[in-house]
């Protein structure tokens, strides 16, 4: 099926307020009811229920980090939508960069304001270089919530 362009931007407008505001469970709104999501650390979750909770869970705590966007494209004919982004932790480093890793989306429109597949692509082990520095220079302190407590 195709789209217009306006239509995806029209529905990535509204993924990208809810995201950019922290609302995961209006985010999990957005998805169809047999989507598919695709976490690089956490892997596949599959249908509505499991995405909403995939997306509260995995995102308690993350407050202050930010997920910039830096480039979008819109593909009209398969209705895909994809994006490049930093998963951004908070604060700078002593020499004023971003703790930060690149990462890029795959949204598939399903049409209706629903995606049926989101696919979340960043290097892990990058991602775990970068955590363990933040510690380091935050005196062992942690980014994100204590799994252990």
């Amino acid at each position: 099926m195709t789209y217009t362009e306006a239509e995806l931007r029209a529905f990535y407008e509204q993924h990208r307020e809810r995201h950019e505001a922290g609302d995961w469970i209006g985010l999990g709104d957005l998805f169809t009811d047999d989507a598919s999501y695709l976490d690089s650390v956490y892997g596949w979750t599959h249908g509505l229920p499991a995405i909403r909770k995939f997306l509260e869970d995995s995102m308690r705590g993350l407050d202050d980090w930010t997920f910039p966007i830096h480039a979008v494209a819109y593909d009209t004919g398969t209705g895909r939508i994809l994006n490049h982004w930093h998963n951004r932790l908070p604060g700078l480093r002593p020499d004023g960069s971003h703790y930060e890793v690149p990462g890029a989306s795959v949204l598939d429109y399903a049409g209706d304001g629903r995606i049926s597949r989101q696919m979340d692509l960043f290097d892990t082990k990058w991602m775990m270089r970068v955590i363990t520095e933040w510690i380091a220079d935050h005196d062992g302190a942690l980014p994100y919530p204590d799994p252990a407590s």
